[in-house]
């Protein structure tokens, strides 16, 4: 008897465990939720007349959809012609958030590119309607309601640029087109170079012989356009510059490069100012090498910073390695041009971290060498290096 009442109770305890799984299983893999019911922003109908250069966006916000166990819900905003009925619309992009927000922000430039995207041409209005979809894992639901957006595209250029040169009087290598000096092209239809200007004349051209295509800047309501078959002027004293040309956008920016100075981690401290030379080169010769006995050693740990001014006073611009922890380089001189490479993207001001490290077999204690960081654009990469 008491066998049976226990096998009874194992019996009842599995029956139980396996229905708790069914139901907890079933909970998991419930992928039910509702549409979009409402669109908030931008209201139905609504003109924009895009103008990229001034950097505006437009926010797209909508109600927020269900899932029916309470879980997160991802969305996408489709755009579609005015007459689609988004069976295939021409782009689709995550919302804001990698796709968990309820609002998605598109600068001008994007919606420029979206409006091409969908058949408008540069100075053209054209319509097109915009919806929401809702997804919980392979379950996608289209929003209950679409609108329309009307978009007027600004001007621009139907190819391009592959290359970029700056040229003209006011230039270091001067008006010879041969002599032109290369911009580095740091994403499709970005070019930029840093190079000193002084008073006279200056343009881009896309080749440095035959007849080239031209480009000048000039101001447009107080914005940096870029046009075409003219020139710009530089007046003042002579600068060192980073001009940037955003032909997507149709605009271009300005900084003055102040300073660029060599940090050295284990000091705390820059060790020198290095001069600028000419052709996006900064060079110090003829310092000697002072490393700080830290517990563990001369610390061989270093740096860059640049110092810029956009218009709005002076920043500070690290130029960085792109390793937190770089590796040691012993033995290593010259070391690769990848160990080598400047890092923007990571501005750290960490003491210790994003730099790279000297090679102290080569270069020894009171070792008297040169320093310099290159920002040519006819070279593979930004870089910096030493020798003794």
């Amino acid at each position: 008897m008491k066998h049976t009442l226990m096998s009874r109770i194992a019996l009842l305890s599995f029956i139980l465990v396996f229905f708790t799984k069914c139901e907890k299983d079933e909970r998991e893999l419930n992928m039910d939720l509702t549409e979009v019911k409402n669109l908030f922003t931008p209201v139905d109908g609504e003109a924009i007349t895009l103008k990229p250069a001034l950097g505006q966006s437009v926010t797209f916000e909508w109600e927020q959809a269900k899932a029916a166990d309470g879980s997160l819900v991802l969305y996408e905003v489709s755009f579609d012609q005015e007459s689609g009925d988004f069976s295939k619309p021409f782009y689709t992009i995550v919302s804001d958030n990698r796709g968990v927000n309820n609002k998605l922000t598109l600068t001008h430039g994007d919606l420029n590119k979206i409006a091409e995207l969908g058949g408008s041409v540069f100075f053209q209005k054209k319509k097109f309607k915009w919806t929401v979809l809702a997804s919980k894992g392979t379950n996608v639901k289209k929003a209950a309601m679409s609108r329309v957006i009307e978009l007027e595209r600004p001007g621009g250029f139907d190819v391009l640029p592959g290359s970029l040169y700056l040229t003209g009087s006011a230039t270091e290598n001067g008006d010879a087109l041969a002599n032109a000096m290369k911009m580095r092209q740091v994403s499709p239809g970005v070019f930029e170079i840093y190079s000193k200007l002084k008073a006279g004349t200056y343009k881009f051209v896309d080749g440095t012989s035959g007849t080239p295509k031209s480009y000048y800047i000039f101001d447009d309501n107080g914005v940096n356009a870029i046009g075409m078959g003219s020139e710009s002027t530089f007046a003042g004293a002579e600068k060192i510059m980073r001009i940037r040309l955003d032909f997507n956008n149709i605009n271009a920016s300005y900084a003055e490069v102040k300073e660029v100075k060599l940090w050295y981690s284990a000091g705390n401290t820059f060790w020198t100012t290095l001069p600028y030379t000419s052709n996006g080169v900064w060079r110090r010769n003829g310092f000697t090498v002072a490393y700080t006995q830290m517990p563990w050693g001369f610390d061989e740990r270093y740096k860059y910073l640049m110092v810029i001014d956009e218009g709005t006073g002076n920043k500070d611009q690290w130029l960085n390695s792109n390793f937190g922890d770089p590796a040691g380089q012993d033995g290593q001189y010259p070391s690769s041009e990848a160990y080598r490479t400047i890092n923007f993207t990571a501005n750290n001001n960490s003491q210790w971290d994003w730099g790279w490290k000297f090679d102290r077999n080569y270069l020894p204690q009171g070792t008297v060498a040169n320093f310099w960081v290159s920002l040519r654009g006819s070279d593979a990469a930004y870089t910096q290096n030493y020798q003794k």
